[in-house]
Formats: structure tokens, sequence, C-alpha cells
């Protein structure tokens, strides 16, 4: 009796690893990416989805839904799908819609609206923390929050039509763009799946979010985070096509599959020959990436990856394993990527070069799941690993698309600039860079034609020209409240670099100012001859500047200083500062130093008041991020005077 307990328990905890049957007779995936591709890569008749209109393949299954829609988005403003999904439910489809708490209401200018509309569509929205947005206007909320309701819903994905029976109604949309403005432009991948078994199971885990099969959530069934159980099933079949789905993060008693354990596998067991991988984030310290790095090490697979700028600026700056030379070696090319805006991609192929490929399938591992310690113990993810070689060619292809602009070979598309236009919303950068919304949400840096602004050097708390921080208070005060028109002569601007280059002009009350010969004629700027410009540009420019000297105005009061280097108000605060007492130095002081940020101050911190002080410098390696070279850095900054 005892043993047939057993089994029957061991068959039910191991019921979600047994594949799905199908039900559905039309079955496919496709996968759409919003950069360029490269398509020298392709398999023939296997061109991937690039270029794409992101938005547009889930717009039109909503406009196609006919029974129910349940989306769950991390951050949702792009009104686009915002009008779709008003008009399904007012005409008769069910509507229901989670998101996470913390982006509910960061950007009111673009969130608003879709709440507004959303609500008058009367549809119901709940988040997180238990809060209920209902579509009278009424906000419900628990006595006590939701518990682990400071992680974050960082799921993207929408079910088709599960409140109808049929199977061939169901369909399921997923990948790693957030709905927002900028997603379309971030770097990312979308898929549309038709199949019943998938489409099914993230209904489940919608379901555990909503805690009711009405249209109407319930806050005390609803189930988020750790508190959230496995799905019935994990393995499925879209036609012959094997295909893993894993729900993060894991639960309270650690009985889900594990994301982190799952991927970790294949690179230790399945890889033989190659891994690629996009990265927004890939920790260094989790066993993904040991084992990436341990495998590559011993020379068993090529691996190569790309990493979101910031991220990899973090790595760089905390002395960590994926910006040092050896990451750049032999069977190894990790780079930082440079794409239009984030490399918000969270995808990984294995084996998609592999010599063999009708002896062995490459794997795509692509969804929400950032490759993070976060993403695997406190965040709604979702993840889906795809068996398909074709599959893994069009993500090649994205890959290889996004390696060349990281190699400085070939350019992001960019968006367009109406030269007829007063554009009204911009942000003044720093170095003469004014960034104007292009499209709503993406700003996009313009640099003034013609004009050389003296710019501060990008270092931490550097030095920067002489007249630097005067000429950028100048054109930040010149446009400050103007509408923006931009063109280039009789020319379309020109585009190098993630900028565009042109002339300005500022629309006052008291009228149109030309910016780029203001900054000039005031002495702000000195001419600048890169790039193209029409030939009486050149002279009004050159007369100007010669004025501007003559007259002594700007920074030419003191020509014997011009293109000398200054160092900036926090520089000169380092002179008088350093060296610190490691056990005298606050936060604030620490984060002067290069490669020390306001994260590694704090935790430098509460090691100072766990230990009761520093004995020695060496210590420092005992906090993350910190090794031998990185400490050998800090050398002539710190001290530790001990009596």
């Amino acid at each position: 009796m005892k043993n047939l307990l057993l089994f029957i328990t061991l068959f039910i905890l191991s019921s979600s690893l047994i594949a799905q049957k199908d039900t559905s007779k039309v079955e496919w995936i496709k996968v759409y990416f919003n950069s360029t591709s490269d398509h020298s890569f392709a398999l023939p008749n296997n061109e991937s989805n690039d270029l794409f209109d992101m938005i547009q393949p889930l717009i039109d299954r909503i406009d196609s839904a006919k029974f129910s829609i349940d989306l769950v988005a991390y951050d949702l403003q792009n009104m686009r799908v915002g009008h779709a999904l008003a008009n399904a439910s007012r005409r008769g489809v069910r509507v229901r819609v989670i998101t996470d708490i913390i982006h509910r209401n960061h950007a009111p200018r673009f969130t608003q609206p879709m709440w507004d509309s959303l609500r008058a569509a009367g549809i119901y929205n709940i988040d997180d923390s238990g809060t209920i947005y209902h579509p009278d206007g009424q906000i419900i909320e628990l006595y006590e929050s939701l518990p682990n309701s400071g992680a974050n819903m960082h799921h993207k994905f929408a079910v088709f039509d599960l409140l109808n029976e049929d199977p061939e109604d169901d369909y399921l949309w997923t990948g790693t763009m957030n709905i927002t403005y900028t997603g379309p432009w971030n770097t990312n991948a979308t898929l549309l799946i038709k199949d019943s078994g998938l489409a099914g199971i993230y209904g489940e885990e919608f379901q555990q979010m909503w805690g009711s099969k009405t249209e109407i959530p319930n806050a005390n069934k609803a189930r988020f985070h750790k508190d959230k159980k496995n799905v019935s099933q994990n393995i499925h079949f879209v036609n012959n096509t094997k295909v893993e789905a894993y729900f993060g993060p894991l639960d309270r008693d650690n009985r889900k599959p594990s994301i982190s354990n799952r991927i970790t596998e294949l690179i230790n067991d399945y890889a033989r020959h190659d891994v690629h991988f996009l990265a927004f984030a890939i920790s260094p310290n989790i066993p993904i990436s040991e084992a990436l790095i341990d495998r590559s090490g011993r020379g068993e697979i090529n691996l190569q990856g790309i990493i979101d700028p910031a991220f990899y600026a973090r790595y760089r700056n905390n002395d960590q394993i994926w910006a040092k030379p050896e990451m750049n070696f032999g069977n190894r090319k990790i780079m930082s990527g440079r794409e239009v805006r984030k490399l918000h991609s969270k995808t990984m192929i294995i084996d998609t070069q592999y010599p063999y490929p009708e002896k062995h399938k490459s794997i795509t591992i692509v969804g929400s799941y950032n490759f993070s310690a976060a993403a695997e113990i406190a965040n709604d993810e979702n993840i889906l690993m795809i068996y398909d070689n074709k599959i893994a060619n069009q993500f090649l292809q994205d890959f290889k698309g996004v390696l060349s602009r990281a190699e400085g070979k070939t350019y992001h598309h960019y968006p367009a600039i109406d030269t007829s236009v007063w554009y009204e919303n911009y942000r003044f950068g720093r170095n003469g860079n004014i960034e104007i919304e292009l499209e709503t949400n993406i700003f996009y840096p313009v640099e003034l034609l013609g004009v050389k602004i003296p710019r501060s050097w990008a270092g931490h708390k550097d030095s920067s020209y002489f007249y630097s921080e005067e000429s950028n208070s100048y054109l930040a005060e010149l446009i400050d409240g103007a509408k923006l028109k931009v063109s280039s002569g009789n020319e379309i601007p020109s585009h190098r670099f993630s900028r565009y280059t042109a002339y300005i002009k500022a629309k006052t009350d008291s009228g149109i100012i030309d910016v780029n010969r203001n900054m000039l004629a005031s002495g702000h700027a000195s001419y600048s001859s890169y790039d193209r410009q029409p030939m009486d540009s050149i002279m009004s420019f050159k007369v100007a500047e010669l004025k501007a000297k003559d007259n002594k105005f700007g920074m030419w009061a003191f020509p014997e200083l011009f293109e000398t280097k200054v160092l900036t108000p926090d520089a000169k605060k380092m002179i008088d500062l350093f060296p610190l007492d490691l056990n005298l130095a606050t936060v604030e002081e620490l984060t002067f130093i290069p490669s020390i940020g306001s994260k590694t101050a704090e935790i430098i911190i509460e090691y100072r008041n766990k230990h009761k002080g520093f004995n020695r410098l060496e210590e420092l390696t005992r906090i993350p991020g910190i090794g031998e070279a990185t400490l050998e850095k800090l050398r002539p900054f710190l001290f530790v005077e001990l009596e």
C-alpha cells in the first residue's frame, strides 16, 4: 500500500514534465524581430522577419479574437494596443488585464490614457499587489498587499479565445518586448504561436494571478511571485516541434522546475558546438554564466554574446568576468551592444551552427526571463525552449545583425525626422546634444551642424574643456520652452553614430532663433567643418565666429584657454578629498572613486559596520565585484589607519 501511495505521489509531482498531447489540428510558430538581421546566415527560404512592426501582430490577433483576451504586461503604454483592447471589449470579447504595480503609474503621460480607455470600455485590471481597478473608477486595495509584492511582475504575454472550447481558436503571443512606445525600438523578439497546449498553460499562469474564472478578478485568491504553483504541463509539441515552457519564480517549497537549472543543464549536457546569446542582463555569478564560461574555457563550445551597454559597463566597472579580456580570445567573443536604444533581448541559441543539423536539433531559449538571480527567485517570468533548426536559424540571423552593429560594421535603423514639424517635446543632454521626441516617447539626439561646443569628458567625475559648463547652460536656456524645427538646408539631416547632425531653429514668444549661428555669434561655441554644409552657411558661420572673437564674447574673452582642459567641480573636490580613511569614509565620498558606484559603496559600509571596521585594505576583495585588479585601482584613493 505504501509503495502504491509513493508511486501515485511521484506520478503527480512528475506530471508537469509529461508532454501535452496535441489537440489543435493546425499549429505553427511565427517569430518577429524589430532590428536588422544578417540574412547572409539564413537557411534556404528561411529569412527572418526583421525590421518588423512588433506591435502589429499583437493588434491583429486582438482584432481577430472572438471570445476572450487575457493580457499580462509588465509595462502597458502603447495606445495602439489600448484602442484594440477597448474595441474588442465593446464588441463583446471578455478582456482581462494584469499589470505590475511599479510600472502601472510610473509615467502618467503615457499610462493614464491607457487606463482611461480600458476603464471606459468596461475592462477590469489587477496588479501584483492585489489592487483591483474597476471600470467605474473604484480602486480596491487589500488590507495588506499580496506577499512579495516588491518583486516584479515581469511577464509580457497574451492568450486568446481560451473561453471557447474549440482548440482551433487558441493563440499565444509572447516574447521579450514590453508593450510600450519604446518597446518596438528596443532590440526585441516576439512570437505568435497557434497551439492549444501552450496557450492553455499560459492561460493557467494567468488564472493563478487573476484569482477568478470571471471577468472580475479576486484579490483574495490571486497568487503572484513565489505563491504560484507550477502549471499542469511543461513539455509540448507544436506539430513535431518540441517546446518546453516554464514559469518563474521558484515557489516557496521549490517544487516548480527551476528555469536556471534547466538552462544550465542544456548548456552542460546538450550543447555540442556553440552557444550565442543576446542579454539585457546576464549576472556573472549565476549557474548559467558559470556553465557558459566553464565549457567555453575548456574549448568544448564556441561562445558569442552581446550584452546591453548599461549592464556591460557595470560588469566592466566592477571588474567582472563578462567584460574581461579573456572573453574575447580564441573561441569566445563577448561584446557590448551598439543598438539604437536598449538591447532588451533575453535570448540564447544552442548549436545553431552545429555542422550536422540532421543529427541534432538546435534550441532557442526566449522569453521574459533575464539571466539573473532576481528572475529565478523573485519575479514573475516565462520562457520557451524551442527545438527547431529553422527557428534557431532565424534567431541566429538576428544575433549576427546585432553583432555586426556591435563591431561597428553596420548601423541600426533609426526614427525619421520630419523637417516640416515644430517639435514641442525634447530634453537637453550634455555636450550640445538635444534629444527630440521624434515618435511617442522616443527621444533621439540631434547635434548642432557646423558647431563645436566645449565638451565634458564622459569619464567618472573627470574633466572638461574650458567653458563647457557655461556653453551648455547657455544652450539649455536658449531653447527652454521653445518649439524646435530641424533641417539641413534643402536636405534631410545626416545621420551617423546614432545621432542626427542638423540645423535647429527655436520658436519663442519673441521670434525665431537660429540656434546654430547664435551659439557661434555669442561666443559659446567654435565653428566645426564636420559633415557636409552648404557654402553660404559655412561663410555665415565663420563670419559669426570671427565677430565673436573680435568682440571677446563668451569664451573668446579668454582665448589663451580655448580648448584647454579644466577639472570639473566634482574633480576639484576629489583633489582635497583623497586619500580617504576607509573606516571613516561616507557613501557619498566613496562614490567619487572610479569603479565604485552607490550600490558597492553601500555594501562596503555594511561590511564595515558588521565587522567593526577594516583591518587591512585587502579586505575589500571580500566585497562582491572587487577583485585583485580593482583593488589595485583603489589603492591611490584609500588607506586604513590603525591605532
